[in-house]
């Protein structure tokens, strides 16, 4: 039973980030610069975590999707991979 909530709170998580990105995408007037704005902090913020994660117990790889993910949906990727290591 705990591993059918925590999976599905993981999905919910999915579809929270990416709709909070596509928002935010979609309400600003300049979409390219914020979209990079975007890329350049999910990544950095994924860096960060990489680096720096052991001391809070959270260090993710850093392969093709958690770039992608991280890069596509900016510092809310960043967390939704964190979470990955917590529900997965």
């Amino acid at each position: 039973m705990l591993e059918f909530l925590s999976y599905h709170l993981y999905e919910l998580f999915w579809v929270f980030a990416v709709l909070c990105a596509l928002i935010f995408y979609i309400r600003c007037k300049k979409r390219i610069r914020a979209f990079l704005l975007g890329c350049v902090t999910g990544l950095a913020a994924l860096l960060l975590l990489h680096c720096f994660g052991d001391a809070i117990g959270c260090a993710p790889n850093l392969n093709t999707a958690n770039l992608a993910v991280s890069a596509l949906l900016g510092v809310p990727g960043a967390a939704l991979v964190m979470a990955s290591q917590y529900f997965l």
